[in-house]
């Protein structure tokens, strides 16, 4: 099995050698860039739909029932 695998790999080997395999290199890691989308902070309108739909508030706060585990 070895001196069939070696033959294989020499073969193999023969056949690249005939075609030019150089290539250049089309990037360099270090120099990659993100392509992705640039990232940009949107106005959120988050607490707008929080107090919205939450049960009772007042002066923009959610008012909620003080824990019987405070004292």
């Amino acid at each position: 099995m070895r001196e069939e695998a070696e033959k294989i790999i020499k073969m193999f080997s023969e056949i690249l050698e005939k075609y030019d395999l150089e290539i250049e290199e089309s990037y360099y890691i270090i120099d990659e860039k993100n392509v992705l989308r640039d990232d940009k902070a949107e106005p959120s309108n988050m607490r707008e739909k929080i107090l919205n739909i939450a049960p009772k508030v007042k002066d923009g706060y959610i008012v909620v029932e003080k824990g019987s585990w405070v004292k």
